[in-house]
């Protein structure tokens, strides 16, 4: 596939973090992280390249992925509300307070239907009556999905983690004591009404919240100013890197920004007409491995170019040769 951009604008760059998204980008539509994609990132680290992920899900969610591909950068997840560093636990957190997230979830039940989940440090509170029955009920409901082994990790990332189930709305109201990573809305059968609540959000919390999107008719609550692309800005100067030094990869609404603000914007070639059209480089889909033909083709020429050593000068050079080979 094309890239979108002239990669003159990439000149002089000295990339030092990849950081990319999981679902739709290092894990096929199966739940899995294939080999061939787990040996280009090790390559990638072998350059001298950090490597995180950078994800809308809970960090109980992520934890496994971010140790099977041994990241060797603080995690960012919870879509930037918390930043933490997998091997000495230390976290920054940027939460969303209690009253606003109270006040999203009571303006829920002006809608039919909707169903909201809190992100909270510890784990998720569920507005519905069983959150983990839903991914058994899934497997059943389309068994050949997914592999005995991709269930499996969906099982691990999703349904054995800690969850309030509290079967109402309401109730997640009066069970809020503290403040919130973000709230998460899934829509009813008529998207309209979860657009109309989006715009009576906005309209009513203006720069108090941020609201961004991952998957179809749903909607991510975080707090002002917080999203994948300003939590992994902050990871970026903690480690003394800059934004011309990072490569971002991604598929969806919640990634453009960050795939718009680094030095390499990578899009997967499942993203959005919107996401493709403003990244630096669009790859193969994540069911063709987009993700390892991509990080194969950095280290191709890398390598070539330089001899086997860490990516000092990788810059509108390597950026040309990736648009010549897509």
């Amino acid at each position: 596939m094309a890239a979108q951009k002239e990669f003159t604008t990439l000149q002089k760059r000295n990339f030092k973090l990849l950081a990319v998204d999981v679902d739709g980008t290092l894990i096929t539509s199966g739940q899995i992280v294939t080999n061939r994609t787990l040996r280009a990132i090790n390559r990638v680290k072998d350059l001298g390249i950090k490597v995180t992920i950078d994800t809308g899900r809970h960090y109980l969610s992520v934890i496994r992925l971010a140790r099977k591909i041994r990241i060797n950068a603080p995690l960012v997840c919870c879509d930037g509300a918390i930043i933490t560093d997998i091997h000495t636990g230390e976290a920054a957190y940027h939460l969303l307070p209690q009253e606003v997230a109270a006040e999203i979830v009571k303006m829920t039940l002006d809608y039919d239907s909707f169903t909201v989940q809190v992100f909270i440090k510890d784990g998720k509170i569920y507005g519905g009556q069983n959150y983990q029955g839903k991914y058994i009920k899934k497997f059943f409901s389309i068994p050949m999905k997914y592999s005995l082994k991709g269930y499996l990790n969906l099982l691990r990332d999703f349904a054995f983690i800690p969850v309030k189930n509290l079967g109402s709305a309401q109730a997640v109201i009066s069970a809020l004591k503290e403040p919130v990573a973000k709230v998460f809305i899934s829509g009813n059968d008529r998207p309209e009404d979860l657009e109309d609540f989006k715009k009576k959000i906005e309209a009513k919390f203006g720069k108090e919240i941020t609201v961004t999107s991952s998957m179809p008719n749903t909607i991510d609550v975080l707090n002002g100013g917080v999203s994948k692309a300003k939590g992994l800005l902050k990871l970026a100067e903690s480690l003394g890197i800059s934004p011309d030094e990072i490569i971002t990869v991604g598929d969806n609404y919640n990634d453009l920004e960050m795939i718009k603000f680094a030095g390499l914007g990578v899009a997967m070639g499942n993203a959005p007409e919107q996401v493709r059209r403003e990244a630096d480089y669009v790859t193969e889909t994540n069911d063709n491995e987009g993700l390892a033909e991509f990080l194969e083709k950095l280290i191709l020429f890398t390598e070539k170019t330089y001899n086997f050593r860490s990516p000092k000068r990788h810059s509108a050079a390597m950026a040309g040769k990736l648009h010549q080979d897509a």
